[in-house]
């Protein structure tokens, strides 16, 4: 009979199953073996001898699993998640135990005074790990917490679950770390396993969580910004009302680049900070908290944060976020902290954390992330001395104005009202089509550059947020007309502005000018303290130690910034090309920056009475 069976083994069709239950079925190992290699050696004929092999191995461990379940308790706790089989333990509400008979006597050993169980297993899509969710039951109801396995499995770990409410000590750790081994082993099948996430954002070409049926699996001081991105209240509220406020520009630009975080990763763009500043009560916070309720809840703590946080949890929480924009009000609440925010823009901007050795040792996984950063503050975010790489990942929109007219009502509406317009323009870009955006991104990117005088990466930030008002003019607000190159001119940094050597050499002039008296001049004498260099017709003699010290006070770059003004003229270099020149001023030589000036841009002592103020 078993040989018949396989004789139905073809080279095309389905493998019957009877083929497997009634080999498995002999009980003489010998004749078993014998017939498992006539289906092998038939298989190999039809040339099926991989897809066989593979079938043997899923039915041994079958099999196997059902002879360790026939004979296994099952748990038997009240309303518990799911029922599953438990081996030797007996699992009920007073807790867990089992007999152990290692010793002379037999004894009863308590794994956990509460009843504890794995109700689900994830699969990480990003770093393919697998978690297990417990769920325990404890001062009368049921809790969860989702562990790495690394933590369930390990008895030096496990005992880490003490701070989340588990009953688990250093004299019980083993025994519960063996339980749930092998409750999980006996249960394979029964206990559900799903793909998980442990952050927020596009996680392929159309899945974004939350939006997705993916389960996520991280940290749980995370857990709640991921809550928060929900939908709330009523759509036609929320639209209605931010047509309204979509009148004033500044608010609608923080809309533009709320909705331009998620298109970031889809055209291969870089992150940038969009910082709305200007006078108090003018509306800054409000038009934050209307940028950030396309996604969920805008209130304070939810997706809005405060700065006061240190550059480490900022880098992790726009990690977490991934696509979503990283929304922070009262950039001055971080000021003490340093001397101007360049590091920290450069460090957000770059879009990927440092990397760090675990405590058990290797390096932990380097975060990534693919989003914008959206900031309100009273005073401009980058400064006259701040370098181009700064200037150049920063757009500023000040405010002079109140920017919404009522505020309270405003804050109300997207308080009870949100998460709505995040969900739609997700939806409607994964149905774009990649290279359709990738097409329109650079046509507008090109566009800018023809049509101002500004950077190239200030463009593409720029073409980021135009883009993405025109896609959400397209599926959220369809009665408004898509901003243009023109409306935002006013906000793009020239490349005068953003050239740190053009900058240094305008900060230097104006150095000079209020520092005459530091200067000797040609044909007059010099008697008024210390000597800083000399003021000749066309250009000006600076001592090196001198424009080098001044120049980093204001941060900039002394070695940068000479390279910069060799390179456009403003200094005059040796005969042997160095930029510094050894001279005598005042009967002492030392080393000179020549600097090349009009003389026109200095006062003299006889022309103040011609100085127009």
């Amino acid at each position: 009979m078993t040989g018949e069976f396989i004789e139905l083994i073809t080279a095309k069709g389905d493998i019957p199953d009877e083929v497997f239950t009634v080999i498995f079925d002999i009980i003489d190992p010998v004749e078993k073996t014998r017939y498992l290699e006539a289906l092998k050696n038939k298989a190999r004929e039809v040339k099926r001898l991989g897809e066989v092999n593979k079938l043997i191995k899923a039915w041994q461990t079958k099999l196997s699993q059902e002879q360790r379940q026939e004979h296994s308790n099952k748990t038997e706790f009240t309303d518990a998640p799911i029922v599953l089989n438990c081996g030797r333990y007996v699992a009920k509400d007073m807790g867990i135990k089992y007999w152990s008979f290692s010793s002379s006597e037999p004894k009863e050993v308590e794994v956990c005074p509460h009843p504890i169980l794995p109700v689900e297993r994830y699969i990480n899509i990003d770093t393919e790990l697998e978690k297990v969710k417990l769920s325990f039951f404890k001062d009368f109801q049921w809790k969860s917490v989702v562990c790495e396995c690394n933590t369930i499995y390990n008895k030096n770990y496990i005992c880490a679950l003490a701070d989340r409410g588990v009953m688990v000590t250093s004299e019980n750790s083993k025994a519960l770390v063996k339980y749930l081994a092998d409750v999980v082993s006996l249960n394979m099948r029964e206990i559900p396993l799903y793909k998980s996430i442990s952050r927020l954002g596009w996680t392929g070409e159309k899945d974004f969580a939350p939006y997705s049926e993916l389960k996520y699996d991280g940290d749980e001081c995370y857990r709640h910004i991921y809550r928060h991105v929900c939908t709330k209240g009523d759509y036609g509220v929320w639209g209605k009302h931010m047509y309204e406020v979509r009148k004033h520009k500044e608010v609608r630009m923080m809309m533009a680049a709320s909705f331009a975080s998620p298109l970031i990763e889809k055209v291969g763009a870089l992150p940038f900070v969009l910082h709305l500043w200007g006078i108090t009560g003018g509306g800054k916070t409000v038009a934050l908290m209307t940028a950030v309720s396309i996604w969920g809840d805008p209130e304070n703590g939810c997706l809005t944060r405060t700065m006061n946080m240190t550059q480490n949890s900022m880098a992790r929480t726009a990690a977490f976020l991934y696509s979503i924009p990283f929304a922070a009000d009262e950039l001055q609440q971080i000021k003490s902290r340093w001397d101007s925010y360049d590091s920290l823009i450069m460090y957000l901007t770059e879009g990927i954390d440092r990397g760090r050795a675990r405590a058990g040792g290797g390096i932990e996984e380097i975060k990534t992330w693919k989003n914008c950063f959206l900031f309100t503050g009273e005073e401009p975010i980058t400064k006259n001395e701040s370098g181009g790489g700064v200037k150049n990942r920063v757009i500023e929109v000040e405010i002079s104005d109140k920017i919404i007219e009522d505020g309270n009502l405003t804050a109300a509406i997207v308080r009870e009202n949100y998460g709505f317009a995040g969900k739609t323009f997700v939806k409607y870009i994964a149905g774009y089509g990649s290279e359709k955006l990738r097409n329109d991104y650079k046509t507008i990117f090109k566009d800018i550059l023809q049509k101002t005088d500004t950077t190239e990466k200030q463009a593409m930030s720029m073409a980021l947020m135009l883009l993405a008002d025109k896609l959400a003019c397209e599926c959220v607000f369809k009665k408004d007309t898509p901003l243009c190159v023109g409306d935002v001119k006013e906000y793009l940094t020239s490349v005068s502005s953003v050239d740190v050597g053009v900058r240094a050499y305008d900060w230097a002039v104006n150095w000079i000018a209020a520092n005459q008296s530091k200067f000797c001049k040609d044909n007059e004498i010099f008697d008024q303290g210390d000597v800083w260099g000399k003021i000749c017709y066309e250009h000006v003699m600076i001592n090196k130690n001198i424009i080098s010290a001044e120049l980093n006070k204001v941060g900039f770059d002394y070695t940068a910034v000479t390279k910069q003004w060799a390179k456009r003229g403003f200094i005059v270099k040796t005969n042997q090309g160095k930029y510094v020149h050894h001279a005598k001023i005042l009967g002492i030589k030392a080393y000179y920056i020549k600097l090349m000036i009009d003389k026109g841009s200095f006062v003299e002592i006889d022309d103040i009475d011609d100085i127009p103020f």
